[in-house]
């Protein structure tokens, strides 16, 4: 079970990693076909991220409880197990957040040195 799960976490990755790749390919295409500038080119770039970020979400909500189901049905896990892992992903989530923020905060302030 373990190592099904870690398949689909590395796809998942894969997937967002991808799309991400696929929205810069777009839009440096749209770019050069419409002769865009870079103000334009870089609009259309952050539409389609906003977009695909959007998507991703949806996606990863009704996956996220579809497979939370599949956890309590099969009886790998509690519904306890289960809430109180979400709530360590959320928490550890929002700690890498946070260091990455504090990380960009210190690259910005060396830049401007």
């Amino acid at each position: 079970m373990e190592k099904k799960l870690k398949t689909i976490v590395k796809t998942g990755y894969g997937l967002g990693l991808l799309s991400l790749t696929e929205a810069k390919r777009v839009a440096s295409k749209v770019k050069t076909e419409l002769k865009l500038n870079d103000e334009e080119s870089l609009k259309l770039a952050k539409q389609l991220m906003a977009n695909s970020d959007k998507a991703s979400k949806e996606v990863m909500g009704t996956v996220g409880k579809y497979f939370e189901s599949a956890l309590l049905k099969s009886g790998v896990a509690s519904k306890g197990e289960v809430k109180t892992v979400r709530s360590l992903l959320k928490k550890r989530a929002q700690r890498v957040k946070s260091a990455m923020k504090e990380n960009l905060k210190h690259l910005r302030r060396r830049g401007k040195k």
